[in-house]
């Protein structure tokens, strides 16, 4: 029990850490690489993770934040029909699942994900993790990140940000 409450105040606290680099980060911002740039004025867009492989052995935790370009949270819409306001969190021991997505209207300051994997019984796996966003029901960004867990990793935390890709501490 009392590893259980670290596991959850450790998820708690990575979630709140790895949310703050990105959520000053902004929208519109025109990549060399062809990508279309995210401009959300009048638009529906919607981030999506989904996981593959060995993922439910380590007990995934994955949080949405979204904030307006006023700083405040927005409405999202989620993949389990829910609408909630600037945070959702998703945890697998709770309602189990492969992909998880939360949509939004509008521009926004930030829109971002994180994603915790708990190897509390030292154990080690291959995870795929692939993030779709989305404008008008349109792919507009596709990035795909490979973990190997390892026996000696006690928690991975991985956010996303569709402009800046994935961000991977352990």
């Amino acid at each position: 029990m009392i590893k259980m409450k670290k596991t959850y105040f450790m998820i708690a606290a990575m979630t709140a850490c790895l949310s703050l680099p990105v959520m000053f980060s902004s929208c519109g911002s025109n990549h060399e690489d062809g990508i279309e740039a995210i401009n959300t004025e009048n638009s529906v867009v919607r981030m999506e993770l989904s996981l593959s492989g060995d993922y439910a052995k380590f007990n995934p935790f994955v949080s949405f934040h979204a904030w307006d370009l006023k700083g405040k949270g927005m409405d999202m819409h989620t993949s389990t029909g829910m609408d909630v306001n600037m945070v959702w969190d998703l945890t697998y021991e709770d309602s189990p699942f492969s992909i998880a997505a939360a949509q939004i209207k509008g521009s926004y300051s930030a829109f971002n994900a994180t994603l915790i994997l708990s190897n509390a019984d030292a154990q080690d796996g291959k995870i795929s993790v692939q993030a779709k966003m989305y404008k008008d029901e349109k792919v507009i960004r596709h990035h795909i990140l490979d973990i190997d867990v390892l026996p000696t990793d006690d928690n991975i935390s991985i956010s996303y940000s569709p402009e800046d890709d994935f961000t991977k501490m352990n």
